[in-house]
């Protein structure tokens, strides 16, 4: 097979900050196969919280190459041979399966939403991520944000004035916020931190406490005024049965489940048990990491996919957006092409 496997390195256009780490850069892996007049591509983005680096997704993704069928249709075998090589997902997972779905939709000449049978869904907005920084310079950025027609914000919080941040976005925007302390808080004082920002009308709180905390989330569940969507305690659709109850919903992403076909499993488990999902991504991914979820978006409640609006340099064009919307190209496949 004619593969190539090669770490990039991403900008950020703003320091984007959480509760535990910020970037101004970002490595990611890509990977693609050629046959012919067809290139089929796939992406990793290494996440430290879960033990990645770059150089072990450049090393697995190429370990894993031998996957990948002759037959680009035989997405069951891959899939089974990807749960067997990979079973607690990750990146490098994930650009294999990517890859593979890219290149199957191609060889049937549709796009990926039609291969997937979600061409006729309507996917939700986009979400805008504003990451931590001084309340002032995340209202500006909120602000600009509006500007380009985004109708919901994701707000970073965990460290610094919380409620500030908020007032200071509030005054500036007045669309759909949702926040993500990223595990910052305990469960003991999880409850009084969402009861102070609950005037700031807000939709939903992303992963407050400590993923391996269940029973804590659970917890701040209960006191909770506010739903409560659960990101690093939701990996895998095994995870899915512990979390009823402890919270409304689940945020998953390709990258940290291991590509579209372990997040289909995550979907239909979360919704099989009254649960409503979150498609999202990591702070800095390609259009072709992107276009991959979007293309898988119609299936949900809510859409957090702009890890390639946070970079300077995407080295590649797919799914648009505009006014927080997708617009999906009519090329085949994940629709993915070098950018101009």
């Amino acid at each position: 097979m004619n593969v190539t496997v090669r770490t990039v390195e991403l900008h950020l256009a703003v320091p984007f900050a959480i509760s535990r780490a910020t970037h101004t850069t970002k490595k990611v892996v890509l990977v693609e196969l050629r046959e012919g007049d067809r290139v089929s591509r796939g992406e990793g983005v290494p996440d430290a919280f879960f033990g990645e680096t770059p150089e072990s997704v450049e090393r697995h993704v190429r370990s894993a190459i031998e996957i990948l069928s002759e037959d680009p249709l035989d997405l069951e075998g891959i899939g089974a041979r990807l749960e067997e090589r990979f079973p607690h997902g990750g990146a490098a997972s994930c650009a294999i399966d990517v890859l593979a779905h890219d290149r199957a939709s191609q060889a049937a000449g549709v796009t990926l939403r039609d291969f997937l049978g979600l061409a006729g869904g309507e996917p939700p907005p986009t979400s805008f991520t504003i990451g931590i920084a001084a309340p002032s310079v995340m209202a500006d950025r909120a602000a600009q944000a509006a500007d380009k027609g985004f109708s919901v914000l994701k707000v970073k919080l965990g460290h610094g004035d919380d409620v500030a941040a908020l007032a200071a976005i509030r005054e500036r925007f007045s669309g759909t916020i949702r926040v993500d302390p990223n595990a910052a808080w305990t469960a003991d004082e999880a409850p009084a931190r969402i009861a102070s920002l609950v005037r700031f009308n807000l939709e939903f709180v992303e992963q407050p406490i400590d993923p391996e905390d269940i029973d804590g989330l659970r917890r701040v569940r209960e006191a909770s005024p506010l739903p409560i969507v659960a990101d690093e305690a939701a990996i895998r659709a095994s995870d899915v049965p512990r979390l009823v109850g402890a919270c409304d919903g689940i945020n998953v992403k390709l990258q940290k489940c291991g590509g579209v076909a372990a997040a289909r499993a995550m979907i239909a488990a979360a919704h099989d048990r009254g649960l409503k999902v979150m498609l999202g991504c990591r702070a800095a991914e390609t259009s072709v990491a992107i276009a991959a979820a979007a293309h898988l978006a119609p299936a949900v409640e809510w859409a957090d996919l702009d890890g390639n609006l946070l970079i300077t340099d995407d080295p590649f064009r797919a799914v648009a957006v505009e006014n927080g919307r997708f617009v999906f190209p009519n090329r085949p496949g994940l629709g993915a092409i070098p950018a101009a």
